[in-house]
């Protein structure tokens, strides 16, 4: 073998395991995203925040109202426009105001442009999982439907693993790394509200993002263990296909 043909066997192999592992890292960045966009984009977990919580009697403001705020809210997330600032506006002791100060505004606009990039890489790792399975998989038969099958349980185990680890370290500290989150994911301190005069803290209080981090760490893991028993039954089954 010359070293040309050495060198391109090399750079085959490495480009291989290369997008194996990123298709490994994928699926459970995609599984996790998933989870979040629906807890950002799903009105009925801050209905949830209203109703487990006492939204009505913490913010003072009707609950008509407060689901108003929620569908601002939600278009907001979803809406491109990165300059945007979130005016909500509620009526107070017959008054007609603003429901967020300043820094509360900026602040939503700070987790907004946070929640596009979850968004677009949510989006990112779902195309990655597609091309990989149709171009590596189906069509150049760089990889067989065992192979696939083998990476999934891989995979999948390993969304098991790192969402059980995560899920250990919330419960021994929820609130150190919550603020630990802020602190890597915002380059300010607006995330640093007053309880007394912010709504945004009235109407979503800590425990409410514990409850809705572990219900999306729960779910992923279940996710995670799904996609793990599909690739482990494809293979039982790929097994019994061949003895037959």
């Amino acid at each position: 073998m010359n070293i040309a043909s050495a060198e391109y066997n090399y750079w085959v192999l490495a480009t291989r395991w290369i997008a194996t592992v990123l298709f490994l890292l994928a699926v459970p960045l995609f599984l996790v995203l998933t989870n979040v966009r629906v807890a950002a984009s799903e009105p009925r977990v801050y209905d949830y925040a209203y109703s487990e919580h006492d939204g009505v009697t913490r913010t003072g403001i009707d609950r008509s109202q407060l689901d108003r705020a929620t569908d601002e809210i939600v278009d907001y997330f979803r809406s491109g426009t990165d300059a945007q600032l979130l005016e909500t506006r509620v009526i107070v002791d017959g008054e007609v105001r603003a429901l967020f100060n300043q820094r509360e505004t900026l602040h939503m606009r700070d987790v907004k442009n946070l929640f596009q990039i979850a968004f677009r890489t949510h989006e990112v790792a779902f195309v990655y999982i597609l091309v990989y399975i149709v171009a590596v998989v189906l069509w150049s038969r760089e990889r067989t439907l065992r192979d696939l099958a083998q990476q999934l349980m891989i995979a999948g185990c390993a969304t098991v693993a790192i969402l059980g680890i995560a899920a250990i370290g919330l419960l021994m500290g929820f609130e150190s790394a919550f603020e630990q989150f802020h602190m890597l994911s915002f380059n300010n301190d607006f995330w640093r509200l007053n309880p007394d005069t912010s709504y945004l803290v009235r109407m979503f209080p800590l425990d409410f993002w514990f409850e809705v981090t572990l219900a999306v760490g729960v779910l992923t893991v279940i996710q995670g263990f799904l996609v793990a028993i599909g690739g482990y039954g494809y293979l039982l089954w790929d097994d019994y296909r061949q003895d037959r």
